[in-house]
């Protein structure tokens, strides 16, 4: 998730060009991040620490942490921790832009620092698109009267990180009474409230979710591939009954149903979530 706020951020500045944005993407999905970046970003070695270290790598058969500890430069729960951490989205990305050669550590730092101030993120929020966490994020973007859009917003991010893909980000919801696309998948609910979850597209990028959760390629928005955003919809439904269910609220489903260049309208309102799935634009509607 952070590759795709920060990354948006620098093409939008220039400080990088499309094409390096996709190479990064590529590495992101090829490598897993150093343990040395790691601790450096971490403030636990300097540069010129971990450049030793790696060279001592290329000398011997020894892994960077016990190379580190046996150097007394790393304790071993310095490295515990950084094992930890090595998986995260944030740091690959942070080791793409470094390692092809886009942009050193301390430019990075410096960009992050005016990405926080430029787009008025507290310290929380950044810290959850670092990692990833959506309970933590979405109170930055969207303003609802129920904590209950936030659980089903929160649920429906994991799942398409989960099935669709990590590529995600969001920007800022909008309540209104109507709204209309020319493609709209989408499922009512009834019981404990009337509401209503589904995605929509003005152009093919709906087909991101339908690819992504059926696991084939669909030419283009047909009846089936809206049908498979559908399906994709019911599966969230179905998990944010059970959630309910242990608080002793029942929903029931309706049948997923889809659109073609119509729209949905409730006087109440409800909301609209943008997306950006790897660059393409969902919106999710949702009223719950």
């Amino acid at each position: 998730m952070f590759s795709q706020f920060f990354g948006n951020y620098l093409l939008k500045r220039g400080e990088i060009t499309k094409d390096q944005f996709t190479s990064c993407m590529e590495y992101m999905r090829a490598n897993r991040v150093k343990l040395g970046l790691i601790a450096e970003s971490e403030g636990l070695l300097t540069r010129s620490q971990a450049n030793e270290l790696n060279q001592l790598q290329m000398q011997t058969d020894k892994r960077f942490g016990d190379l580190a500890i046996e150097n007394g430069y790393l304790s071993d729960t310095d490295v515990s921790y950084l094992l930890k951490l090595q998986g995260s989205p944030y740091l690959i990305f942070i080791q793409a832009l470094d390692e092809n050669r886009i942009m050193d550590l301390e430019t990075i730092n410096q960009l992050v620092a005016e990405f926080q101030r430029d787009t008025g993120l507290s310290h929380t929020a950044l810290e959850a698109i670092k990692c990833g966490d959506f309970d933590r994020l979405l109170p930055s973007f969207v303003t609802a009267e129920k904590d209950q859009y936030f659980s089903l917003m929160s649920l429906v991010l994991r799942n398409i990180v989960r099935f669709v893909s990590p590529y995600i980000r969001i920007e800022t919801a909008e309540k209104t009474t109507g709204y209309s696309a020319r493609y709209i998948a989408y499922q009512k609910t009834t019981g404990a409230y009337e509401g209503f979850l589904g995605f929509a597209s003005n152009d093919s990028a709906i087909l991101t979710i339908a690819d992504g959760y059926a696991g084939e390629y669909f030419e283009r928005p047909n009846e089936d591939a809206l049908d498979s955003v559908g399906e994709f919809t019911n599966c969230i439904n179905g998990l944010h009954a059970a959630e309910l269910s242990y608080q002793d609220t029942v929903i029931d489903m309706l049948p997923p149903e889809f659109l073609f260049d119509s729209g949905i309208s409730d006087t109440d309102g409800f909301y609209i979530l943008p997306l950006y799935i790897t660059g393409k634009r969902v919106d999710m509607i949702i009223k719950c």
